[in-house]
């Protein structure tokens, strides 16, 4: 993440939306909830041969030690449940623990064939924690989301899934291991070596990288950066959004977890 002047550093929208870049690829404006979707599509594959991302950065060597705060948010530690996101052993997206088997990132950053890691519980990106490989990852067919199992049961406690949307007007803490500096094409070089957080405000309803459902958050003290697509919004430990999408400059959009609940604990109670 970083300062509001930044958005996340991804490819541009396929529908040519110029004012907006994905942790993805920012949606269509919708007036109100979309119903639940129907069953995933499922990618099955070996550790390491499903899906990669389009929205997240690659991690290299930083340019310099010294790392911004989130837009005047800041460094954090992570909780059990927070998780990086390595495709080919680069660190390139955010996710989170919702069962003892399974991750919730974005559809974009894990839909492309690829070996995938998780690094789980640990304040730092490339250190600590419980580190697992995918062997399945599910693919939400109509909402940036994606499920992704692990090769091991991780000892650590889950987010709780939200069912409800926040209230509009109401403050939500957002966390990554993004960007961290600017222009924009400098992202993949400062990504940030320890897990950060800002504040966003719900604005309202809008729609996901692939047309889901999605909050609307507006920065507070931070916006989402190239690298934290896939990570939670959160209330009081509980996940309301994953990052999909983002203007580089005063909002993220997160895809809600309320109308897609049903969906992530179908995949989770199918082991």
């Amino acid at each position: 993440m970083k300062s509001s002047t930044l958005s996340l550093r991804m490819t541009a929208c396929a529908a040519g939306l110029a004012s907006a870049i994905t942790l993805g690829c920012v949606g269509r404006a919708t007036a109100g909830p979309i119903a639940t979707d129907g069953p995933a599509q499922t990618a099955i594959a070996h550790p390491g041969a499903d899906g990669n991302g389009t929205v997240g950065t690659m991690s290299f060597a930083p340019v310099s030690g010294t790392y911004k705060p989130v837009i005047g948010g800041g460094q954090t530690q992570a909780q059990t449940y927070h998780a990086r996101v390595f495709q080919d052993g680069r660190g390139m997206c955010t996710s989170t623990l919702v069962s003892s088997r399974y991750i919730l990132t974005a559809r974009h950053c894990v839909e492309k064939p690829a070996q995938y890691t998780f690094r789980i519980a640990s304040t730092y990106a490339e250190s600590g924690g419980t580190t697992a490989a995918a062997t399945r990852i599910n693919l939400h067919p109509s909402a940036d989301l994606a499920m992704v199992r692990l090769d091991r049961d991780i000892p650590h406690t889950p987010a709780r899934i939200a069912t409800s949307y926040p209230q509009t007007g109401s403050y939500l803490s957002v966390y990554g291991w993004g960007a961290t500096c600017t222009p924009q094409q400098y992202e993949a070089y400062c990504q940030s070596p320890v897990l950060k957080t800002a504040t966003m405000r719900m604005a309202g309803l809008a729609s996901d990288y692939y047309g889901g459902t999605a909050l609307q958050l507006e920065a507070v003290d931070g916006v989402g950066a190239g690298g934290d697509s896939g990570g939670p919004a959160m209330t009081d430990h509980t996940l309301v959004g994953v990052a999909s999408t983002s203007d580089r400059q005063s909002f993220t959009r997160y895809t809600a977890t309320a109308p897609y609940a049903d969906w992530v604990k179908s995949v989770a109670a199918n082991g």
